[in-house]
């Protein structure tokens, strides 16, 4: 393959993860201790992320539960724990986390949970 493919298929690796845990760019480019515009210059293939950038980007996001195969035949396997699909659950149904326009109590609408 080429590398426009493999940049291209870090890229959305990346967005996807970040997505899944529900990290905006500024959260992420502090978990890995870079600027958030080394992160912005990656997700637009500005800039071609470096191996090392790599490895500690899989790195955190199988801490945070998100599991990303980038080295699959085929596709982009991603594989998120529960733990972390139940966090972005509860995230989502916060409506301290929604602009004061768009608070329309989410989580009345989400089943309840079990005892």
């Amino acid at each position: 393959m080429n590398n426009r493919f493999e940049n291209g298929k870090i890229v959305v690796a990346i967005r996807a993860a970040r997505a899944a845990i529900g990290w905006n760019q500024q959260e992420f480019a502090d978990r890995m201790g870079v600027a958030k515009s080394t992160v912005a210059r990656i997700e637009t293939l500005e800039i071609a992320a470096k191996g090392d950038f790599v490895l500690r980007a899989l790195r955190t996001f199988r801490e945070a539960g998100v599991e990303v195969d980038i080295s699959a035949a085929q596709g982009l396997p991603l594989l998120i724990s529960d733990l972390t699909v139940n966090h972005a659950i509860k995230s989502l149904a916060d409506d301290g986390n929604r602009r004061s326009d768009r608070r329309v109590g989410i989580a009345s609408l989400l089943p309840k949970e079990k005892d």
